[in-house]
């Protein structure tokens, strides 16, 4: 009779162990994702969205906090490098160098230096405002061929045309 119950036991056990398994989910198939097509629609691109601020020589036309803000030193131009976030330039008499930070409209100049030449006839002044502008930089904007560059407030510091 002992055996008879055992045996029952095992035969229920062994039953119920194989009807409430679990499809094995590496044989199941799956149903297909269904493929949405949607309609492209064209946007006209305007050129002033296809200038990038990296990668460009920009030549400066004007410093807003000189008193002579359109009157620029020749020669005085910055250039972002992408591959390695260097800042190179110039600031029309001293060539410029450093780093940046960017992160879409906010940019922030880091580790400014310039060399030390001897800057004629008001070139020191335009050097100082304009090592004072990167400093103050925060934003900056591209119009057209211009890029502006902006303070915490979005005021224009610094004006440049590319090249």
């Amino acid at each position: 009779m002992f055996k008879q119950g055992l045996l029952m036991c095992t035969l229920v056990l062994w039953l119920s162990a194989c009807t409430s398994q679990q499809p094995d989910p590496r044989f199941q198939k799956t149903p297909p994702l269904p493929i949405l097509v949607e309609p492209v629609t064209q946007q006209p691109v305007e050129p002033q969205a296809l200038i990038a601020l990296e990668d460009r020589i920009w030549q400066l036309v004007a410093l807003t906090k000189s008193v002579n803000a359109n009157h620029i030193q020749d020669g005085a131009f910055l250039s972002f490098q992408s591959a390695n976030q260097q800042l190179k330039g110039s600031t029309g008499c001293n060539r410029l160098m450093g780093t940046y930070e960017r992160h879409q409209q906010q940019l922030r100049m880091l580790e400014i230096a310039s060399t030390k030449k001897f800057c004629p006839s008001g070139g020191i002044v335009q050097e100082a405002i304009f090592i004072q502008a990167l400093n103050d930089t925060r934003f900056w904007q591209i119009e057209q061929q211009h890029l502006y560059l902006l303070d915490e407030q979005k005021q224009k510091l610094a004006i440049f045309e590319l090249r």
